[in-house]
């Protein structure tokens, strides 16, 4: 640790187990200076025991478990540069979805009036931003009745509601 040859050699057949005086001084010469430790480190080897109850008590017992360790990776990261970017855009997500739930609304509602021309504009544009994610809650909740009632907009709007309550920031006390 502090040298080249603090230790013999074991392929050597000229040095024995315990180096001789000479060895020793050549060690000495060659050596590289020592290197202070850092606090709190010790020179010598623990034992495997020791050495895990001086890690855990360390690391304030991170070891434990990875989800402690990956917590605390996550704890020591400085997201302060990042608040204000995410904030603001989660705040305009939770905003387009109020107005997308607007909007979802009013093709749900005007979807009871049989005779809207929906092939002409701006009913189109209406069903073309409501029906992608209206057939997509219909494959969660199916028409029932036979198929006369359809329940997929109460599907979609909780699932906007969620997600809207998730994105909103929550206020601090």
């Amino acid at each position: 640790m502090y040298g080249l040859l603090t230790t013999p050699c074991p392929r050597a057949p000229i040095l024995g187990t315990v180096p001789s005086p000479s060895t020793r001084a050549l060690a000495r010469t060659l050596a590289f200076p020592p290197t202070p430790l850092p606090r709190g480190l010790r020179a010598f080897p623990l034992s495997p025991r020791a050495s895990a109850e001086a890690a855990a008590s360390a690391f304030g017992g991170l070891l434990s478990s990875p989800l402690s360790t990956l917590e605390a990776g996550l704890r020591s990261v400085n997201l302060a540069p990042l608040r204000a970017p995410v904030a603001a855009a989660m705040s305009a997500a939770v905003r387009w979805l109020g107005v997308y739930r607007e909007v979802l609304l009013v093709g749900v509602l005007l979807s009871w009036f049989p005779n809207i021309p929906w092939d002409r504009q701006p009913f189109s544009a209406l069903r073309d931003l409501c029906d992608p994610f209206l057939a997509l809650c219909r494959e969660v909740m199916p028409p029932v009745f036979g198929r006369k009632l359809d329940l997929s907009p109460l599907v979609a709007f909780m699932a906007i509601d969620i997600i809207i309550m998730i994105l909103r920031p929550q206020p601090r006390m």
